[in-house]
């Protein structure tokens, strides 16, 4: 079969190739040259080539990476939301654009160094977490489509990190000066920095209690994220927290640990990999984040909108972040946090 590998310059990249190599496909390397950070590591990304002497496409796509992952990641933070660009990019850039290029140019199959699994056949995929738990990125790939799982292939579903950094240290990789991809790979620092740049700068402002009484003020409301506790510069006889952020005002509102607790959130947007069957409500596991453990929760969906009501109350739920279902180990797919209550 015949593969392009997106290689990002780092370890799970090149080990994918390796693998697929390994296995007799036809491989070939392509990358998208989508921002500054990019450029940068594009000696390492020419280095795992050479390595495995595969070719290497890269494909120019700043224009359409700014459209569709940098903008709403400005715009998210100008609504007082706190954005997850990650899954964004993978459905409409990495493993929208860049595979459909992969696809236009002869390859079956456009291969990634996620940490999760695809099953299934024909039209009907199913996302997996990955088999090492606790390196498990399906959350990422929640947004996916079939048409997308049909032509992704992920070969270290089934592996551990560990086994593919002694893998990658046995091959020579890690001397190559290979590193982990960053999360989020267009900051060169703080994400502020970004926001400034594009002219999103909001000066000081209030710093309230849930009852409306100013307690101090703030450098800037692009700085708090909600559930946050350092860095407030307000005395008070307890610890408090970002409860609320209100653009409109300049506001930043705080309160006690319970007040960052809920039982609801409401999504928009949501995306179905696999819909449950029935009306609902369902009982589904939600992570509203990357790092949260999963939360049982009822979930039922009315007019593009899905409502979740957990069972027991989730600490932060953050506007702007993507809030992905699971069914035992299956992604069933995702939505984006509008409000928590």
């Amino acid at each position: 079969m015949e593969i392009a590998v997106a290689l990002s310059g780092g370890i799970d990249s090149a080990v994918t190739a390796y693998l697929l190599k390994e296995e007799g496909h036809k491989v070939w390397g392509i990358t998208m040259l989508h921002h500054a950070c990019m450029e940068a590591s594009m000696p390492h990304v020419r280095k795992v080539a050479e390595a495995l002497g595969i070719t290497l496409e890269v494909i120019e796509l700043k224009k359409v990476f700014y459209r569709e992952v940098i903008l709403p990641f400005v715009q998210g933070y100008a609504q007082g939301k706190t954005p997850n660009p990650c899954p964004l990019c993978n459905q409409r850039v990495k493993i929208g654009i860049l595979m459909e290029r992969a696809l236009a140019k002869g390859a079956q199959k456009m291969a990634t160094g996620h940490y999760a699994r695809i099953v299934g056949k024909g039209k009907n995929y199913s996302l997996m977490k990955g088999r090492d738990r606790a390196k498990d990125q399906s959350y990422f790939l929640a947004l996916l489509s079939q048409r997308q799982l049909n032509h992704l292939s992920l070969p270290l579903g089934d592996w551990h990190r560990s086994k593919v950094e002694n893998l990658a240290l046995k091959i020579g990789f890690l001397e190559k000066g290979l590193h982990s991809s960053q999360e989020i790979c267009f900051l060169k620092g703080h994400y502020t920095h970004l926001l400034r740049e594009l002219g999103l700068n909001p000066g000081p402002g209030p710093i309230k209690d849930t009852q409306g009484n100013l307690l101090g003020n703030h450098k800037g409301y692009i700085y708090y994220t909600i559930g946050q506790r350092r860095g407030l510069g307000v005395a008070q006889r307890g610890p408090l927290y970002v409860v609320k952020i209100t653009p409109q005002e300049n506001t930043i509102v705080v309160g006690p640990k319970e007040a960052i607790f809920s039982s609801k959130i409401t999504m928009l947007s949501p995306h179905w990999i696999h819909k449950p069957s029935g009306k609902g409500p369902w009982r589904l596991n939600i992570k509203i984040r990357y790092r949260h453990r999963e939360a049982s929760a009822l979930v039922e969906e009315r007019e593009n909108k899905i409502k979740a009501t957990f069972d027991i109350p989730q600490r932060a739920a953050t506007p702007g972040q993507l809030a992905v279902f699971y069914r035992d180990d299956e992604v069933l797919g995702g939505g984006w946090i509008e409000k928590a209550y």
